[in-house]
């Protein structure tokens, strides 16, 4: 695959704009076909990743069955975060599965007072507090905020109606959209060394 084309086969550059081939620069073409092979080899990178990580819960998974089975069980609990460990002590496997957290539109209400008590204690107010909720709330390119930092915002020791009142609407507001599993692998030359990852990112695959 090249860049864009239209039916009359010209190409379209990022501003929609058709350009017959034999206008285009041979820099342009060139780094055009380079990205274009990359980007196909990465894609299909992250489809064999993919496979591979679906491969391994699998199992995990049947295993972690079987476990349950043999001890009386109908099985160990989805959600639950595991450690599996080879004989010698010298390769591990861990599974994480975190819940992913999002919030209802109850968090700007919350946003509102919280601003409304920095207001209010504009003479007294701590310019590192300010700068703790500015981060909070500040959102990234895709519109998100930093979930910890929001969380985090309930963990200061502050003593005021409006203000808890905030913390409870940020609570209110967490709402659970699913899980996300991470795998980890790691080893090391002996069961003295200290552990070492191999660098996979599975995240987000």
């Amino acid at each position: 695959m090249m860049a864009d084309k239209n039916t009359k086969g010209l190409w379209i550059d990022a501003s929609g704009n058709a350009i017959p081939a034999k206008y285009i620069d041979p820099v342009d073409k060139k780094r055009d076909q380079l990205v274009e092979k990359e980007i196909r080899q990465a894609l299909l990178m992250q489809e064999r990743l993919g496979k591979f990580k679906a491969a391994i819960l699998a199992d995990i998974a049947k295993y972690l069955q079987w476990l349950a089975e043999r001890n009386g069980e109908e099985a160990l609990s989805p959600g639950g975060n595991y450690q599996l460990t080879n004989f010698s002590g010298n390769r591990r496997v861990q599974i994480k599965v975190n819940k992913v957290i999002e919030f209802d539109e109850r968090l700007q209400l919350a946003k509102q007072k919280i601003d409304d008590c920095l207001e209010r204690w504009s003479q007294g107010a701590n310019d590192n507090l300010k700068a703790v909720v500015f981060d909070a709330f500040k959102v990234d390119r895709k519109g998100n905020v930093d979930t910890k930092r929001i969380l985090g915002l309930r963990k200061l020791q502050i003593k005021d109606r409006a203000w808890l009142a905030a913390m409870d609407l940020i609570t209110e507001a967490i709402t659970i959209t699913g899980t996300r599993s991470y795998l980890m692998f790691q080893v090391r030359p002996n069961k003295e060394a200290e552990w070492e990852a191999l660098r996979l990112d599975l995240a987000g695959v």
